[in-house]
């Protein structure tokens, strides 16, 4: 039998404290009124290009994107940084990855994430026959539109597999 707290499972408490806690960080204490945003759940799925060199690679995405900010399109501009490479401790290697997204790419309703992290080849063998994992922060950075003065901050996972197609996680916090 699961522990328990009033008669309910300790679980179910623990989900609805989680989610009272998105909705009363939404809220001004001040004018007691809601801003609209809250929690971020998005998922994307894109087409990846690189152009590497010596010095990195300018990676490039478009893709489309579903979640708690709607749907539609999205592209991204994103620098590895090879010369600060590091091992990815299975014979292959990581980088510094950083960059920017927009969602509503092409639209008037665009919201610019910037992102700061680490990309990892999965295992070892040649780069171009890899597939890669990589795990960022995200900020906003700009916002158009609906997201004019939008501010908030997250995690972005980003699964390429070997086939440059890549699905894309961002969590987080939104206000606007």
């Amino acid at each position: 039998m699961s522990p328990t707290l009033q008669g309910r499972p300790i679980r179910a408490a623990l989900m609805l404290m989680a989610l009272c806690a998105c909705a009363l960080a939404f809220t001004s204490p001040a004018s007691g009124k809601h801003k609209q945003g809250g929690c971020v759940g998005v998922r994307g799925d894109a087409t990846v290009t690189d152009d590497c060199g010596p010095s990195g690679c300018n990676i490039g995405t478009t893709g489309s994107f579903r979640g708690t900010l709607g749907s539609g399109d999205y592209a991204g501009a994103i620098d590895l940084q090879l010369p600060d490479a590091f091992p990815n401790g299975e014979g292959g290697l990581c980088a510094p990855i950083r960059g920017q997204i927009v969602l509503g790419a092409g639209t008037p309703d665009r919201l610019t994430l910037g992102i700061d992290g680490d990309s990892c080849q999965d295992g070892a063998g040649p780069p171009p026959l890899a597939s890669f994992t990589g795990l960022a922060d995200w900020v906003v950075v700009d916002g158009t539109g609906t997201y004019a003065h939008a501010r908030g901050h997250g995690t972005a996972t980003f699964l390429e597999d070997a086939a440059d197609q890549e699905r894309m996680t961002l969590i987080g916090r939104i206000v606007r």
